[in-house]
C-alpha cells in the first residue's frame, strides 16, 4: 500500500475498477493510487451461489471500504465490503433484541479516544444503546457505567432513556446485518461503536478493546484469586450454571454450588439472581473450553480443611452415611457421627436424595474428601449445644469416659462402634452384655447395624489407634443392647448354676466314699471275728493249716493248683490262710519289708476295686437320695412351664404355647423372631404359613398382624419378588386398604423411599375416596421435605374426595404443615377455612392447639381474642373463656387473668341484658 494510502486518517469508502475475477478473489485497483487489491469473492466452502448484481466483472467499478490502513491507523473498521443494490425490493426483517435499530453501513468518522455526546436511545439490562450524531448507535456495556458498582446493584438502571451523556470511544464491536439473508450473504457485517460513561475514563487514557485480540490471551489475564465485578446475563437451567459478563468480550458462568451459601437462595436462582445484577466474583480458572472464565460468587476458588460450602446429597448407604456431590467436581463422604452434633436413633431419616445442604469440609485427600454436617461446624459463628462432642483421633478419648456411637459391623473378634468418620472402637463379647450367650450368632442377629448405644472407653492405645470399649449396663448406664424378650439366662444365674451343680458333684464324692468306708469297716468286723475264731482253734488245725499253705507254696510252683493235687474238704476253704501271709514262723528280719510291700499292693488294689462295685450296685440310701433328686427337678420343671412370665426358651415350648392359644399373633411373631434370631429364615417363613393356616378366619386382625410380620421378613431377607407375592396374597386375603398402608410404613421404614413413592400413587388410584391415603401420602411428602408436593396433592384430594369432606381435610394438611412443614402455610390455610366456616369450633380449638405448640404467645392471645368476640352459643362460649383463662394462669401474669376474667363478665353481662330486651 503506497504512502497516499498510509495518509489516510479516517476510514471511508473508495471507488475501484475491477482488474481480474477468478473463483475465490478478485484484482482491483483503488483510484489515485497504483497499487492492486485483493477483494474476497466467497467466505467459506459453501458460499458458491450469488445473483448476477452481486457477479463481478472486469471493468466493473465498484465501491470498496478500507479494513486497515496500516499499523498506524486506530479508526473503526467499517464493512470489509461495501453493500450493492439489488434490482429486487429490500427485504425487511425484525433486527434481534438490541440491534433493532442499526443501520450497518451507516458512515462515520469515529476513532478510539474521541470524546462525543449522546441521548441515551435505550436501556437494557446489561447495556446501554446511545444515539450519535448522524445518526449512529453506541453501545456501552453494563460495566462501562459506573467507577464504584455496588454488590447487587443494577448500574444501567441509572440511566433513563432521553438523557444527555458524555461517552467516550473505546473500541468496536462487530455484528451482523440483518439487512439480507445471513445464509445467503454471510459476508455483511457491521460495526457498533464501543463506548464509556465511566468518569475516571472520560478524563484519562483508557485501555482500547481490540476485538481482534485472542479470547485465550485474555481470559490468561485473569489470575485464580482475583476478585471481580460481573453482570447477571441469564440462569441456565439445562446446565444449572449463572451466565454472566465480566467485560464486553470477556464472559463467564458460576455452578450452581457456588452462586451462595444459602440454601433458599439456590431453591429459586431467577428470583434472587436477576439480569443485569452486579455480583463480586472471584475468578477460579478458564472453563474446559478455554472460552470463558469460571467464577465462584461464596469467595471460595477451591476446597480446602475447613471450607464451608454447599453441597447436593447424591446417595444415600443405610447404617453408613451420605455421599454429597460437592463444587469443583469433588464429592464427599459424610459419617453417621458427622450428620449433627446431637445424636439421633434414625440420622438419615431426613436426608433426601437432591437436597442441598451446608457442609464444612473435615479432611482432604486425593480421591475423596470427609464432610461434616454438624451445626457447630457449619455455622462456626453461633452457639451450638453439642451433647455429642465431636472425635477426630484417639488422643481426645480418655479412659473411663462415657459417650455414644453408632453400631458398624459385628464380627468373630466382637462389636464395632464407630466413634468418628477414621475411629471405631471394638467392644469383646464378654462386654456386650449381661446374659449368656453361648451362640454369637445372636449378636449378629440381634444387634443391627447403625444402631446409637452408649459405650464406655476401657483402654486406649495411642500408638496404634486401637480402642477398646464396653457395652454393659452396670458400665454405661443404658439399658443392655440384647432384649429380654430373647429368653436368654443372665450371667450370674449361669454361675450360680455351675456353682450349684459343682456343689452337688463333690457331696455325691463324699457320700459315696462314706459309704464304701462303711463296707469296708464292716469287712474289718467280719475278718477280726474270723481271726478269733482261728485263735481259739487247737494248735493241731493251726498245724494242718500251715501244712496247707505250704502245699499251696509248692503248687503255685508247680504250676499246679492245691486242689488238683489233693482235694481238701470244705472246712479247709475258709480264708484263714491269710495268717501265713501276716506272719511267717521260720523267716529272717530281712524277707520282711518284700512280704509287707505286697501285701499293700494287694490292699492298693482292693480299695481301687471297691468304688467300681459301689457303683455298679447302688445302695438303699443312694436309690432313695436319686429319687428325691429327680422329684425336685420334675416340680421345678413343672413351675416353670406354669409360670405365665417365663419366656419361651426352644422351639419346643414355642409349640406348646402356639397350641395353647392358637389365635394370638403376638406368639406367632415371636416364633418366628426366635428363628430369625438364630438366622433360621426358612423355618421363620415356615411358622407364618403355619400361623396363616392355624389362625381362625374370623379373626381378621391377628391374621393381619402375621401378614404384617411376613412382609418384614420378606423385605429384610427375601428378594423384590418374593416381597410381591406375598404382598399380593395378603391383599387377596386381607382388607387390601390395610396392606397397602403397611406395605407403605415398612417401605418407609427402612429408607426404600422410591418404592413408597411408587406404592403410593397406585394407593392414590386405588383408594382416592380414601382421606386416609391422602393424609398418610401427605406425611410422607412433608418428611422428606417436597412442601411444594404437598400444596398440589391437597388441590389433587379436593377433586377426587366428597364436598362435605373438604373442610376436615384441609384441617388436617394444615396439621401436618404445623408438625412437618411451614408453619406459615398452615397458618394460611386455617385462615382461609375459617373466613368461610367462622362458626366451626372444632376448627378453632384445633387451630388454638396448633398455635399453643408452634407459634408465640402473641399470637395465640391474638387468636383467643378473635374467638371470644364472636357470636356463638353461651355454652361454647364458655369453652373458650375456660380455656384462654387456662392458658394465661399457666403462661402469663396475675394482671391478664384478671382482664381475662372481666372480659367473661362483659360477656355474661351483655349476654343477660340481650335477653331481658
Amino acid at each position: 500500500m503506497d504512502h497516499s494510502v498510509l495518509q489516510l486518517k479516517r476510514i471511508s469508502q473508495h471507488l475501484a475498477v475491477v482488474q481480474l475475477v477468478t473463483q475465490d478473489v478478485a484484482v482491483v485497483s483503488l483510484a489515485g493510487t497504483s497499487k492492486l487489491l485483493l477483494v474476497p469473492v466467497t467466505f467459506h466452502l459453501n458460499d458458491t451461489f450469488h445473483f448476477d448484481s452481486e457477479k463481478l466483472s472486469v471493468g466493473q467499478t465498484i465501491s470498496l471500504s478500507l479494513q486497515t490502513a496500516g499499523i498506524e491507523h486506530h479508526g473503526i473498521p467499517l464493512a470489509a465490503r461495501g453493500h450493492r443494490k439489488h434490482s429486487r425490493a429490500k427485504r425487511e426483517r425484525q433486527m434481534s433484541e438490541g440491534e433493532e435499530d442499526l443501520i450497518p453501513t451507516v458512515q462515520h468518522a469515529l476513532c478510539i479516544g474521541d470524546v462525543i455526546s449522546g441521548t441515551v436511545k435505550s436501556v437494557q439490562a446489561n447495556c446501554l444503546l446511545i444515539k450519535l450524531e448522524g445518526g449512529v448507535t453506541g453501545f456501552v456495556h453494563a460495566s462501562e457505567i459506573l467507577d464504584q458498582v455496588p454488590n447487587g446493584s443494577f448500574p444501567s438502571s441509572k440511566q433513563k432513556v432521553g438523557n444527555v451523556v458524555t461517552a467516550k470511544v473505546i473500541g468496536g464491536r462487530e455484528v451482523k446485518s440483518h439487512k439480507f439473508l445471513p445464509i445467503t450473504h454471510p459476508n455483511f457485517s457491521a460495526t457498533m461503536p464501543e463506548l464509556t460513561l465511566r468518569p475516571s475514563k472520560l478524563s484519562g487514557d483508557c485501555e482500547v478493546m481490540y476485538q481482534s485480540e485472542q479470547l485465550a490471551d485474555q481470559l490468561k489475564s485473569y489470575k485464580p484469586g482475583q476478585v471481580l465485578t460481573c453482570y447477571v446475563s441469564k440462569y441456565n437451567c439445562t446446565k444449572k450454571c449463572l451466565d454472566v459478563e465480566v467485560t464486553p468480550i470477556i464472559q463467564g458462568s458460576v455452578e450452581l454450588l457456588l452462586m451462595s451459601q444459602r440454601v433458599k437462595h439456590l431453591k429459586y436462582p431467577k428470583k434472587h439472581f436477576q439480569s443485569g445484577q452486579a455480583l463480586t466474583a472471584t475468578v477460579i480458572a478458564p472453563d474446559r473450553t478455554n472460552t470463558r472464565l469460571s467464577l465462584s460468587l461464596t469467595g471460595a476458588c477451591s476446597l480446602d480443611e475447613g471450607s464451608i460450602t454447599l453441597g447436593t446429597i447424591e446417595k444415600v448407604t443405610p447404617h453408613l452415611g451420605v455421599t454429597i456431590r460437592l463444587p469443583f467436581g469433588k464429592t464427599g463422604q459424610v459419617g453417621l457421627c458427622d450428620i449433627a452434633d446431637s445424636y439421633k436413633e434414625s440420622p438419615l431419616e431426613e436426608l433426601t436424595l437432591g437436597r442441598m445442604v451446608r457442609c464444612c469440609v473435615i479432611s482432604k485427600n486425593e480421591h475423596e474428601l470427609a464432610v461434616s454436617l454438624r451445626s457447630s461446624r457449619v455455622y462456626p459463628e453461633r452457639e451450638s449445644s453439642i451433647n455429642d462432642p465431636e472425635i477426630t483421633t484417639a488422643k481426645d478419648l480418655r479412659k473411663g469416659q462415657l459417650l455414644r456411637g453408632y453400631i458398624k459391623a459385628v464380627g468373630e473378634p466382637g462389636v464395632f462402634v464407630s466413634l468418628c468418620a477414621s475411629l471405631s472402637g471394638r467392644v469383646l463379647f464378654n462386654y456386650v452384655t449381661d446374659y449368656y450367650v453361648k451362640d454369637h450368632g445372636i449378636f449378629l442377629a440381634s444387634i443391627p447395624k447403625g444402631k446409637l448405644v452408649t459405650v464406655k472407653v476401657l483402654s486406649i492405645n495411642n500408638g496404634q489407634g486401637e480402642v477398646e470399649l464396653s457395652l454393659l449396663p452396670q458400665d454405661t448406664g443404658a439399658p443392655d443392647v440384647l432384649s429380654k424378650s430373647l429368653g436368654l439366662p443372665s450371667k450370674q444365674s449361669k454361675m450360680l448354676n455351675d456353682a450349684k451343680g459343682s456343689v452337688l458333684k463333690t457331696s455325691k464324692r463324699k457320700r459315696r466314699g462314706s459309704e464304701s468306708e462303711q463296707v469296708s469297716s464292716k469287712k474289718l468286723k467280719i475278718k477280726k471275728k474270723q481271726k478269733h475264731s482261728e485263735e481259739a482253734d487247737s494248735g493241731v488245725e493251726v498245724y494242718c493249716h500251715e501244712e496247707d499253705s505250704d502245699a499251696e507254696v509248692e503248687g503255685s510252683n508247680t504250676g499246679l493248683s492245691p486242689v488238683s493235687q489233693q482235694p481238701k474238704p470244705r472246712k479247709t476253704q475258709v480264708p484263714r490262710l491269710e495268717v501265713s501271709r501276716s506272719f511267717a514262723w521260720d523267716v529272717s528280719l530281712n524277707t520282711i519289708s518284700p512280704v509287707t510291700g505286697k501285701h499293700e499292693d494287694m490292699s492298693s488294689d482292693s480299695e481301687d476295686d471297691e468304688p467300681e462295685d459301689s457303683k455298679a450296685k447302688l445302695t438303699r440310701r443312694e436309690k432313695e437320695v436319686g429319687k428325691r433328686q429327680m422329684e425336685k427337678e420334675l416340680m421345678k420343671a413343672e413351675q416353670q412351664l406354669m409360670d405365665p412370665n417365663r419366656h419361651p426358651q426352644s422351639a419346643d415350648d414355642f409349640d406348646r404355647l402356639v397350641l395353647s392359644s392358637p389365635n394370638s399373633s403376638i406368639l406367632w411373631t415371636q416364633y418366628m423372631a426366635f428363628h430369625l434370631h438364630t438366622t433360621e429364615i426358612e423355618k421363620a417363613r415356615t411358622v407364618a404359613e403355619r400361623a396363616l393356616k392355624t389362625i381362625s378366619f374370623r379373626e381378621e386382625q391377628e391374621k393381619l398382624n402375621v401378614w404384617v410380620a411376613l412382609l418384614n421378613l420378606e423385605n429384610l431377607y427375601g428378594t423384590e419378588e418374593s416381597l410381591m407375592k406375598v404382598f399380593e396374597r395378603a391383599v387377596q386375603y386381607s382388607e387390601p386398604l390395610k396392606v397397602f398402608q403397611q406395605l407403605a410404613s415398612i417401605y418407609t421404614k427402612s429408607e426404600k423411599y422410591k418404592q413408597a413413592d411408587n406404592l403410593y400413587n397406585t394407593m392414590l388410584k386405588r383408594f382416592r375416596q380414601e382421606s386416609t391415603v391422602w393424609l398418610s401420602y401427605a406425611t410422607f411428602l412433608l418428611k422428606q421435605g417436597k412442601t411444594d408436593s404437598t400444596n398440589a396433592l391437597l388441590q389433587r384430594a379436593l377433586k377426587c374426595l366428597p364436598q362435605k369432606e373438604h373442610v376436615d381435610i384441609i384441617a388436617k394438611f394444615a396439621q401436618l404443615e404445623f408438625r412437618l412443614g411451614d408453619t406459615e402455610r398452615a397458618k394460611a390455610m386455617f385462615e382461609s377455612t375459617l373466613s368461610n366456616y367462622p362458626k366451626r369450633t372444632d376448627l378453632w380449638s384445633v387451630y388454638i392447639d396448633m398455635m399453643v405448640k408452634h407459634g408465640s404467645q402473641d399470637e395465640v392471645r391474638h387468636l383467643f381474642e378473635r374467638v371470644i368476640h364472636l357470636k356463638l352459643a353461651p355454652k361454647k362460649m364458655k369453652f373458650f373463656f375456660k380455656r384462654y383463662l387456662e392458658y394465661e394462669k399457666k403462661h402469663g401474669s396475675e394482671e391478664r387473668v384478671q382482664a381475662v376474667k372481666e372480659k367473661a363478665l362483659e360477656y355474661v353481662e351483655s349476654t343477660s341484658l340481650s335477653v331481658d330486651s
